[in-house]
């Protein structure tokens, strides 16, 4: 009796692992929808299509972008946490996913149980730079500027609570420095006022501000990478300075709702994978800005982890307040 219940135990285990398979083989059938939970027209946008048109290719399905933007990236991700957990429906996940906690703004869900993060598709790194007629030619003569200066000096953001502007934060009470934030609706209108000497230093991601460092519109203090950036390659990075722990990016990976069976885990891994082993998506995602990067999907989930932790500390010492 004993033989024969577990010949039956083992013969439902195989059904299970049987009918897994099978599901992961007709993933997908139908159109994928990636939802980018951003505004079409943006670097974030960009990188979606980029990732949807070859993942068109590889799977011979087609792989669409839907933009919903809006509440801080928390209606498209809504979306996905609500979606089907079938494989149908997918998010291009972002650093919000832990800034938004950070933040303390109200999600109806929860960034750790009610998504399943894939893997990670690529970083884009925050830097810092100044107007480039002041006296400043590097960090030493940045901070000596700063501290000397008889009022707080004011630095811009494309945003209060975003990520460049966290970081910033960060950066300015490691380093001692005497500054304070201001906000801006994107990066467009700070980088003008930069450039014009209305605020004198700028903390933002790679683009859309590399290009005017390396231009010399800029003079850029240092990258919060580990390694130099091919766009503007002679600012310094964080490492270099001796600041291995500023090292900060906003990052960039595929998400799928909590639920999706793990055999279509599996392959939607092995298909971001392939994704960013393309030498054309590596060149193209380059040109956005951004670093590709790849990860297992328990690595995403540490990684979302450990920036949520990182940025609340940062909320908090700092007192950083936003609607919602």
């Amino acid at each position: 009796m004993l033989k024969r219940r577990s010949v039956i135990a083992g013969a439902t285990g195989w059904t299970i692992v049987a009918a897994s398979a099978v599901r992961a083989q007709a993933w997908p059938s139908q159109t994928v929808k990636l939802v980018v939970p951003y505004a079409p027209g943006g670097a974030s946008d960009a990188l979606g299509r980029v990732i949807a048109e070859k993942m068109t290719a590889l799977l011979g399905q087609q792989v669409i972008v839907e933009n919903k933007a809006g509440g801080n990236t928390i209606i498209g991700m809504e979306t996905v946490a609500k979606a089907k957990p079938d494989g149908h429906t997918l998010l291009l996940g972002s650093t919000t996913m832990a800034t938004n906690v950070a933040l303390g703004l109200k999600q109806p869900f929860d960034p750790l149980r009610d998504f399943q993060p894939i893997c990670t598709m690529a970083d884009i790194c925050d830097l810092l730079a100044v107007n480039k007629d002041l006296p400043i030619k590097d960090y030493s003569s940045f901070a000596d500027w700063v501290n000397t200066q008889p009022e707080k000096v004011r630095f811009a953001c494309s945003g209060i609570g975003n990520q460049p502007h966290l970081w910033g934060e960060l950066f300015r009470t490691r380093n001692k420095l005497k500054m304070e934030v201001v906000g801006y609706k994107g990066s467009a209108d700070a980088l003008r006022d930069v450039m014009a000497g209305h605020v004198p230093v700028f903390v933002d991601v790679m683009l859309p501000t590399g290009p005017h460092i390396a231009a010399g519109r800029l003079t850029g203090i240092c990258v919060a990478s580990k390694e130099r950036s091919p766009i503007c390659p002679n600012v310094p990075t964080v490492v270099e300075l001796g600041m291995p722990d500023l090292v900060g990016a906003a990052f960039y990976g595929m998400v799928a709702p909590a639920g999706v069976p793990p055999a279509v885990v599996e392959r939607l891994h092995a298909v971001s994978l392939d994704v960013l082993k393309d030498d054309a998506v590596k060149e193209k995602i380059a040109e956005l800005g951004f670093v590709t990067t790849g990860s297992t999907p328990a690595e995403f989930l540490e990684r979302v982890k450990f920036e949520t932790e990182r940025w609340t500390r940062v909320v908090k010492e700092n007192d950083i307040k936003v609607e919602g």
